[in-house]
C-alpha cells in the first residue's frame, strides 16, 4: 500500500485517479510505513508504463528477451525484420512457446501467449511474427512425420511459414476460391494464383489452400491445404510494394499444373476449411493482442507528451479534453484485452465455435480501437508526431494494414452476427441470390 496524506489508497486506486502523481488535488504522495521503497519503485513503474502487460515468471523472462533484442536492433534495419528477430532469439525458445512438446515446443496455452504477443507489439507490429510458431502451427493437424520435422525447425527459429489464401479477385471471400487441386497418380496437380500475401519471399515453406478434388466450380466447396517448400520447382513469385508492415515481404505466387506429392497435404482431402478456421481463430487473437500492445504504447507516449509539452506556460496535460481522449482510448483498449482473454479461454478449453465467434469480434473491434488510439496520440503530439523522430505514423500505417489482413473488420463483424444471431443473416447478405 502507498499512503496519501488525505487517506489510504492501493496502487490500483492511485493509477485510476491519474497518472500525474504531482498534481496537488490528491495531496502529497508519501510511502506507507511498510515496504516504502518497493512501493515507490512500483509506482514509478506504473507511471512510466501504465498499460504494459504483467506476466508470470516465464512470461517476464521472454519480455526481457524481447527487450534485449530490441535494444540491439533499435538502430538497425533488422529492427523490423521478423526473420532477423527469429534467428536472433532462436536459442531462447521464443519461437517454440506455442508449439507441441513433441517437436521441442513449450505448448503454452492461448491465454498465456496473449501477453507475450502484446509485449512484442509494444515495440513494433511486425514483431507479431516473432513469438511462437506462426502459421507453422497449422501443421499440428498433420500426422506426417516430415511435417513434424518442419515444425521442429520452426521451433528452433530456423524455419518460417507463409500461408497463401487470398486470390486477386476474391480477397476475403474464401468461399469463392478458384485455385484447384486435381487428384493424379501419386499426388495432385495444383493450378491457381495467390496475391497480396505476406512472408512469401522470406518463408522457408508455404501453406497453399485450394479447392479440394471434385469441387471445381463449386462456390463454398471443401478445401485442401498443402505445405510446399518455398524453393519447390514450378512456383512463380512476384513482389509487390506496400507502406504497411514493411518488415515482411509482400507479393504473390502462382502455379499451373504443378505436381506435388500426396505427402504435402495437411490433413485429409476436404479438411482445409476446418484447418483454416481453427488456425485463424488462434492467429487473429494473437495478431489483435500485438495490435493492442502497439496502441497501448502509443498512449503511454501520449501521456509522456502531455506531461512535458508546455503551451502558454502550462503542460498540455492540463487540457481536460486531452485527458478525456487519453482515458477513453485507454479504457477501450483494456476492454478489448479482456474480450481477447475470454476468447482465448474458450479456445484453450476446446470450444472452437465460441472462440471463433469471440475472436471475430475481438479482431474487428480491437484493431479499430487500436487505430483510434494511435490517431489520438498523433493528435496530441502535433507536428512532432508526424516526423521521423517518433514512430507513431508507422504504427498507424501498420495497424491500417492489419485491419485488412487476416479478415477485414466488416466481414468479421458479419461472421460474429451469423454466429450470435443466426445463420439467416449471413445468408441474407452472402447467400445465393434467388432467381
Amino acid at each position: 500500500m502507498c499512503r496519501l496524506l488525505n487517506g489510504q489508497f492501493s496502487l490500483v486506486t492511485i493509477l485510476a485517479l491519474g497518472f500525474n502523481l504531482s498534481l496537488p488535488l490528491f495531496g502529497v504522495l508519501v510511502p506507507g510505513e511498510e515496504n516504502s521503497a518497493n512501493c515507490l519503485r512500483n509506482l514509478a513503474k506504473l507511471v512510466s508504463k501504465p498499460l504494459a502487460p504483467e506476466g508470470n515468471s516465464l512470461q517476464e523472462g521472454y519480455f526481457r528477451t524481447i527487450d534485449e533484442v530490441a535494444e540491439e536492433f533499435a538502430n538497425s534495419k533488422k529492427f523490423k525484420s521478423p526473420v532477423a528477430w527469429r534467428k536472433k532469439t532462436g536459442k531462447s525458445g521464443l519461437q517454440a512457446l506455442d508449439m507441441p512438446e513433441e517437436v521441442g515446443g513449450k505448448n503454452l496455452s492461448a491465454s498465456q501467449m496473449l501477453k507475450i504477443f502484446e509485449y512484442a507489439g509494444r515495440y513494433d507490429l511486425n514483431l507479431r511474427d516473432v513469438p511462437g510458431g506462426g502459421h507453422g502451427r497449422a501443421l499440428m493437424y498433420s500426422k506426417n512425420p516430415e511435417h513434424k520435422k518442419i515444425m521442429e525447425q520452426i521451433a528452433k527459429g530456423r524455419g518460417y511459414m507463409a500461408i497463401a489464401i487470398t486470390e486477386p479477385e476474391h480477397g476475403t471471400d474464401i468461399r469463392g476460391m478458384r485455385s484447384v487441386a486435381k487428384k493424379v497418380e501419386g499426388g495432385y496437380e495444383l493450378t491457381g494464383e495467390k496475391e497480396y500475401q505476406a512472408r512469401l519471399s522470406t518463408a522457408s515453406h508455404i501453406i497453399i489452400l485450394t479447392q479440394a478434388p471434385g469441387q471445381e466450380g463449386e462456390r463454398g466447396g471443401k478445401l485442401n491445404a498443402f505445405v510446399v517448400p518455398k524453393d519447390y520447382p514450378g512456383l512463380k513469385f512476384k513482389e509487390l510494394e506496400t507502406p504497411a508492415l514493411q518488415g515482411n515481404s509482400f507479393g504473390g505466387v502462382s502455379f499451373e499444373n504443378l505436381f506435388i506429392p500426396e505427402s504435402f497435404r495437411i490433413g485429409e482431402d476436404g479438411e482445409g476449411g476446418r484447418i483454416f478456421n481453427e488456425h485463424f481463430t488462434y492467429w487473429r487473437m494473437m495478431q489483435t493482442s500485438a495490435a493492442l500492445g502497439t496502441a497501448k504504447r502509443a498512449l503511454e507516449l501520449m501521456a509522456d507528451r502531455m506531461r512535458t509539452r508546455e503551451v502558454n506556460g502550462r503542460p498540455i496535460g492540463s487540457m481536460t479534453h486531452l485527458q478525456q481522449k487519453l482515458g477513453r482510448a485507454g479504457a477501450r483498449l483494456e476492454h478489448d484485452t479482456a474480450a481477447l482473454k475470454e476468447a482465448a479461454e474458450a479456445y484453450d478449453r476446446g470450444d472452437f465455435i465460441e472462440a471463433s465467434r469471440l475472436a471475430a469480434s475481438a479482431k474487428a473491434l480491437g484493431v479499430d480501437d487500436a487505430l483510434d488510439a494511435v490517431e489520438v496520440s498523433l493528435e496530441a503530439h502535433g507536428a512532432f508526431g508526424m516526423s521521423n523522430k517518433i514512430d507513431l505514423t508507422q504504427r498507424k500505417m501498420d495497424l491500417s494494414g492489419l485491419k485488412i489482413a487476416d479478415g477485414t473488420a466488416d466481414v468479421l463483424i458479419s461472421d460474429y452476427v451469423r454466429k450470435t444471431f443466426g445463420q439467416e443473416f449471413w445468408d441474407m447478405g452472402f447467400g445465393a441470390r434467388k432467381q
